[in-house]
Parts: C-alpha cells; structure tokens; sequence
C-alpha cells in the first residue's frame, strides 16, 4: 500500500469516533471496508481501483479529504495550536509557547529586541508558520525605509508611545507592523506591550462588506484585463478579492482600520 496508507487491522482507539456505517472487520478492526464502500476492493489491484467513485470513501464524495478524515477523529486534535495564544484560562503565561520563537524565556522586565534572543533573525520567524505573503501588498512592505521615512516611523512611535521595529537591515519586517504577543503579555504601559485588542485572538481579524467595493472593482478592471492577456492561459483564472473594510483587528501595533498604521510611515494627499 502506499506509504501514507490509514493502518489498517488494529482496534479503534477511545480517541476516535467510528461512525456506526463506516464498517470494522469480524474481529472490531479497522479494515478495508470501513473506509471504503467498493465491493470487494482489497481484491481489486491498487493501480485499477476506481478512487473518483462516489463509494470510494464511505459517505462521499467529500470536498477534502480532511472531511472524511473526521469522520473518525475531532478536528479539534489536529488543529494547529495558536502560537499567540500566549495565555492560559487563568491568564497565566504559557511559558512553553515562547520557545516557539525564542531561545528561552524572555525576562519579563526587557523591553526591546536587544534583550531577547531568537531562534532564527526575527524577520524570518514568522515565515515558519505564515506565507511570505499571507495578506494584499505584505511582499511589497518588506524593504528599507528612506530617511523621510525613518523620521515618520520615530515620530509616530514617539506620538503614540509604541515600538515599531525593523530588523537588523533596517527593513520594514512582519513584526514591525504586528505584534506576536497576545495583549497584555508585555506589560501595556510599555511601548513593546501597546497595540489594538479590539478582536477575538482565536477569530482574528474580520471584515465587512462595503459599497466601495464596485468602485475598486472599476478601478482596477482595466489592469486585471492586461494581466490576463499579458500571462495568457496562466492568467484566465485570475479574480480580483472583493474590497471589504476591517470590522474588527488583533495583534497590530497601532490601528489599520483608521489608517494610524499606514500614516506612520506614510504620507497620502488630500
């Protein structure tokens, strides 16, 4: 069988759920036929088995395999924990989570990058678990400021008491940004401890739909249009996202949603 074959003739354990039609064998194991509704495929030849028939898995077809794999087990086992959630119930530091990133335990007293040390540059840490690019334009901010620039980024950490930092290059990173800490883990009166909590860290960030929307879509038709002609065949399924405003935003330094976020960099006519 493949490599990444489910095990088969074993007993379910007390972590898993089997439904009652997804069948075991005569001995109560996981066999062939509790996955797999064809007649008599263990005697079928592995290259000849039909796997885009609707019986081939038990209560299919299914969007993801993922959605056939909890039949079984709870989604909530094989979730990725939340890294941020820095926090226990208790409120308690999860003093576990913070080697994720860093070598040891950061003293609570610091206060800055000089006083922690990393697993890797803190302008690659976040790329161990998020995309490169994970939001609209993230690829574009990751370069160096100039000086008019640099003067606007103290000025603003100095108008709203926060830190916002660049890596060691003196580039805008991830983290200059956005804070990796669950609010209140870094005490709020200090400028590493300030940023917007006005989200669920579990949910993140939200949006809404807004009627800006048809103008952006107007906006940028002609572009997507020379984009699919300029990347032929690649570029027909390309789709333009919908413009939606934040409703809600976590784990930033200062607010997006005003726009206190990007006029501390930038400067934008009226």
């Amino acid at each position: 069988m493949p490599p990444m074959h489910h095990p088969v003739k074993l007993v379910p354990s007390d972590n898993i759920r089997v439904p009652d039609d997804f069948e075991l064998n005569d001995e109560g194991q996981i066999d062939c036929v509790t996955c797999h509704g064809i007649e008599d495929i263990e005697e079928i030849p592995l290259d000849e088995v039909n796997k885009n028939d609707e019986k081939f898995f038990r209560g299919g077809p299914y969007e993801k395999l993922t959605d056939f794999c909890f039949q079984c087990h709870r989604k909530k086992d094989s979730e990725r924990p939340n890294i941020h959630m820095l926090r226990d119930s208790r409120g308690e530091l999860k003093k576990e989570q913070c080697l994720f990133c860093h070598r040891e335990k950061p003293d609570e007293k610091g206060d800055g990058f000089d006083d922690v040390e990393f697993r890797i540059e803190p302008e690659d840490l976040c790329y161990g678990c998020h995309l490169e690019a994970p939001h609209l334009n993230a690829a574009n901010h990751i370069r160096k400021p100039d000086e008019k620039m640099r003067r606007r980024i103290r000025e603003a950490e100095e108008k709203h008491g926060v830190i916002l930092p660049l890596d060691a290059q003196g580039r805008i990173m991830c983290a200059t940004c956005h804070s990796p800490h669950q609010a209140g883990v870094i005490d709020r009166n200090k400028p590493a401890g300030r940023q917007v909590e006005d989200a669920n860290l579990d949910e993140g960030i939200a949006y809404q739909a807004h009627p800006w929307n048809a103008v952006y879509q107007a906006d940028k038709r002609d572009r997507l249009k020379a984009l699919h002609e300029e990347l032929g065949e690649a570029g027909k399924n390309a789709v333009l996202p919908d413009y939606q405003r934040i409703k809600a935003e976590v784990l930033l330094r200062l607010s997006a949603r005003d726009g206190t976020l990007c006029l501390s960099c930038h400067v934008f006519e009226k």
